[in-house]
């Protein structure tokens, strides 16, 4: 009976040894990528502005219904009324604090851009018949970087530098939470905030229109509300 034990006991042991010399698998770790910290648009959803102005396209009036044009500004008046210096927007001659602004840039799309300290900080897109909160966004932070955000295609530019694709807004069905594609607008070099070199245009086909050839000293500004005051090909 004590053979038998002790035949057990060292079955047992080599089995232990055997077991502890094989090469166990590990778990595989997942790999972390530190994200930049970014604020969204609207920075905080409970900030207060001291003031809101409201704004729309003159050239889309036609095509705008049920709008208060009396308590609102054409952008040809906003061009009078207001300048961008060095990436800070002035009324008149003093340099905006805290402002929001609504702005509608035809029947479907409406704009609400935040502006702190001179500085425009984001906007978000509504675009008609699309769940709200807006799914499209533009950030800006302090350190001169603008992030993109769609529902499916996102862009980056760091410090204002970098490839950008724009697509033309998807469109909600309404019922599900399918999404038409949102298809390739038009696509560029981006050098300082703005366009340079080659720019390709398309049509919601996806074919390209056109292309255009840019330089800096066109100063096509891509950020918004600045590209209103471009020289050449203002935004609206």
């Amino acid at each position: 009976m004590k053979k038998l034990f002790s035949i057990i006991i060292t079955t047992l042991l080599v089995s232990t040894s055997i077991a502890q010399d094989k090469n166990i698998p590990e778990k595989p770790v997942p790999i972390s990528f530190s994200k930049p910290h970014y604020k969204t648009a609207c920075r905080d959803l409970g900030s207060k502005f001291k003031k809101t102005d409201n704004w729309y396209n003159d050239n889309n009036i036609a095509t705008i219904r049920d709008y208060d044009f009396k308590h609102s500004k054409s952008l040809e008046v906003v061009k009078k009324q207001y300048s961008m210096k060095n990436g800070k927007l002035y009324y008149k001659k003093s340099k905006i604090d805290s402002l929001q602004i609504f702005y509608r840039s035809d029947e479907n799309i409406d704009y609400i851009v935040y502006i702190i300290k001179g500085k425009p900080t984001g906007y978000t897109i509504n675009v008609n018949n699309n769940p709200r909160p807006s799914m499209y966004s533009v950030s800006y932070n302090n350190e001169g970087d603008i992030r993109y955000d769609f529902i499916k295609q996102n862009g980056f530019l760091l410090k204002g530098n970098g490839f950008l694709k724009n697509y033309y807004y998807a469109e909600w069905n309404g019922k599900t939470q399918d999404y038409s594609e949102e298809t390739l607008k038009e696509e560029g070099e981006v050098k300082n905030n703005f366009k340079f070199g080659e720019w390709k245009y398309y049509n919601k086909n996806g074919s390209i229109e056109s292309t255009k050839t840019y330089t800096l000293k066109d100063s096509v500004d891509v950020r918004f509300p600045n590209c209103i005051f471009n020289k050449k090909e203002p935004c609206y």
